[in-house]
């Protein structure tokens, strides 16, 4: 029999870190997920340059763990995460003065933050596994799905103030939030020894420059071979805070029984399913594995792709039932609701083991600056995402704009899929 949730004997580092990176994820995606509908609802952008700046924002926020990686690798990893939440918090309490110039600002500072912030995050939680591969992908699916609880407590609580009592108060306490995040990180080093991961602080490591292993380069070729599919992924994914959102806002009946749901309500069902299916997942994994049966992270990442093409063929379907031109309809919340169901374990599927397998097979001495690689990635996705967006009111129908993603992800998908015996070989697990 499986053991229970409870019962995989994660490292208790694990969910101090976890809850770090919830509070740094309350505030970057409160403002994220907020953002498109604070610029058309507050600042009266046009859908158009709302979704351009939105793209721009979540692309540099993950574009920038590039320059954290360098950082992180060159220093201990303690102070880019310190220096991360700061500089988030501190680009929270900006967006609160409501002008535009200090909000580009803080926008600015919040997408910093996150870049310097993650690499160092998550070279840390690798370090807890180094050996214990067997909880590696249970442990990175559990901190994930922990994490999101975060991103769904910000869409909800900071949804709720933002859209019906004030976004000025809503970006403070996105501030607040972040802080808190301090003191969960104080607890989680009490028992992590940084001077044994930290490539700048091992003997030697300024010294000489030690070959690179043929496996090794074998292994590197993996992470970014999945780092380019993960593009293509995050395109789609990016519409959950675009045009997914705006479609929520005019075109979803979100009014029964005299309540109208919060759009942002609506889009936290992705996070709430995140959370829902961390635990099965955790066991599935661990059970498989006690079999060797468990799926490599190179088919877990084309079975995430072909899920993100169920979420947008049920969102093409949705979508046809709206006239050509219409600006308002209220089409059923249950399109969005089941497509982000499956958005959400497209989500479970590639990210998480997509970290997961980066701070196992990469080098020591790279781990921060591959998991920017893999954030450089997600960065592009979210620009180009970002990029395609507008063209949902451009189109004559809204449903060939959701097949643009449907084809997209099941081609991605399929591809991927032809390529996981060779990618299982470049691993060279039996090396490590």
């Amino acid at each position: 029999m499986a053991k229970s949730f409870f019962s995989l004997k994660q490292p208790k580092e694990m969910y101090w870190l976890s809850l770090t990176e919830m509070c740094q994820r309350f505030a970057f995606y409160g403002i994220a997920y907020l953002l498109v509908l604070y610029l058309v609802g507050y600042q009266k952008f046009t859908d158009f340059a709302a979704d351009q700046l939105f793209g721009i924002f979540t692309g540099a926020a993950f574009i920038l763990p590039l320059l954290g990686g360098l950082i992180a690798d060159r220093m201990n990893y303690k102070m880019p995460v310190v220096w991360g939440m700061l500089s988030t918090a501190l680009g929270c309490f900006l967006m609160t003065t409501g002008m535009m110039p200090i909000v580009y600002a803080g926008l600015v500072l919040i997408a910093l933050g996150t870049g310097v912030f993650t690499p160092s995050i998550y070279a840390i939680l690798g370090s807890l596994y180094h050996t214990q591969h067997n909880l590696r992908d249970s442990g990175f699916s559990i901190y994930y799905a922990a994490v999101n609880i975060g991103s769904f407590l910000a869409m909800i609580i900071l949804g709720a103030i933002g859209q019906n009592i004030s976004w000025h108060g809503a970006f403070f306490l996105a501030g607040l939030i972040q802080l808190c995040g301090l003191f969960s990180f104080k607890k989680a080093l009490k028992t992590i020894d940084l001077n044994k991961i930290s490539p700048s602080t091992i003997k030697g490591s300024q010294k000489k420059k030690p070959v690179m292993h043929p496996h090794e380069k074998k292994r590197i070729w993996v992470i970014c071979i999945l780092s380019f599919f993960s593009i293509l992924f995050w395109m789609a994914y990016n519409q959950g805070g675009s045009s997914m959102n705006l479609f929520a806002q005019s075109f979803t009946n979100r009014s029964e029984f005299g309540f109208t749901m919060p759009t942002t309500w609506l889009v936290s069902s992705e996070s709430l399913y995140l959370i829902i299916l961390a635990i099965p997942l955790a066991k599935l994994y661990t059970y498989l594995t006690k079999r060797k049966m468990d799926p490599s992270p190179p088919l877990k990442a084309s079975l995430s792709l072909i899920s993100m093409g169920i979420c947008f063929a049920i969102m093409a379907i949705g979508a046809s039932q709206i006239p050509s031109g219409a600006i308002t309809a209220a089409i059923s919340p249950f399109y969005l609701f089941t497509a982000y169901f499956f958005m959400a374990i497209g989500e479970m599927l590639f990210i998480p083991i997509g970290l997961s397998l980066i701070t196992h097979l990469s080098p020591r001495r790279f781990t921060a600056l591959l998991v920017g690689v893999w954030y450089l990635c997600i960065g592009f996705g979210f620009y180009f995402g970002g990029a395609i967006a507008p063209l949902m009111s451009m189109l004559k129908t809204m449903s060939s704009f959701f097949g643009i993603f449907v084809a997209i992800s099941f081609i991605a998908g399929l591809i991927l899929m032809l390529l996981v015996k060779k990618l299982n070989k470049m691993r060279h697990l039996n090396s490590l």
